[in-house]
């Protein structure tokens, strides 16, 4: 008789836990994380030098909902043929590029073809101001000479890998003739992220 006694407090003690309320705990509301972007369009043409596309990158989250406010970076494969900025592609040169949206661990890619019927011109002219080249991305025909020109009150200069390179200077200009085709890049070493590229078809 005592254990049936005991038995009957021990199940009554164990009904009796759980939640304050007696009911269920309540659903926790799910965060929401990025897991998804995309670029659209997939893919553009751009017809000649110094024409604009323009991207849009969504990001969505686990549920698919679009997360706006998002921080996105743009970066092109080869700013020889188009350089983008905020989704905004602008065509540089004959060729191909691919163009990424990134946000965070995310990335998206869209292809780009640039296809001018018009020659590259044989002169182009490169200003050279504090912390920018002005275009940094340039076309050139084959045999073509760039000009950088000063304007800015620091001192700069015109790197490239090989070739003819720039003393670090205040004012003045520098020429390069360029005979061999491809893209070429060059910065100014005194400055971080100063940077430009001459495409020569």
């Amino acid at each position: 008789m005592k254990d049936f006694h005991a038995t009957a407090v021990l199940l009554i003690g164990l009904t009796a836990c759980g939640s304050p309320s007696g009911g269920t705990t309540p659903t926790q509301p799910v965060i929401p994380v990025p897991t998804s972007i995309a670029i659209s369009p997939s893919s553009v043409t751009l017809t000649s030098a110094g024409v604009d596309a323009f991207l849009t990158a969504t990001v969505r989250d686990q549920s698919g909902a679009l997360m706006s406010n998002q921080t996105l970076t743009w970066t092109s494969s080869d700013e020889g043929v188009a350089t983008v900025s905020g989704g905004t592609v602008t065509a540089v040169a004959n060729g191909s590029a691919t163009v990424t949206a990134t946000s965070g661990s995310l990335s998206a890619q869209a292809s780009v073809k640039v296809e001018s019927s018009s020659p590259p011109p044989s002169t182009a002219n490169v200003m050279v101001s504090d912390n920018a080249f002005n275009p940094s991305a340039t076309r050139i025909a084959l045999g073509g000479q760039v000009t950088w020109t000063w304007s800015g009150s620091r001192s700069h200069n015109v790197t490239f890998q090989s070739g003819a390179s720039s003393a670090t200077q205040a004012s003045g200009t520098f020429s390069r003739t360029f005979n061999t085709p491809g893209s070429f890049s060059y910065q100014c070493t005194v400055h971080s992220g100063m940077q430009g590229s001459v495409s020569v078809n």
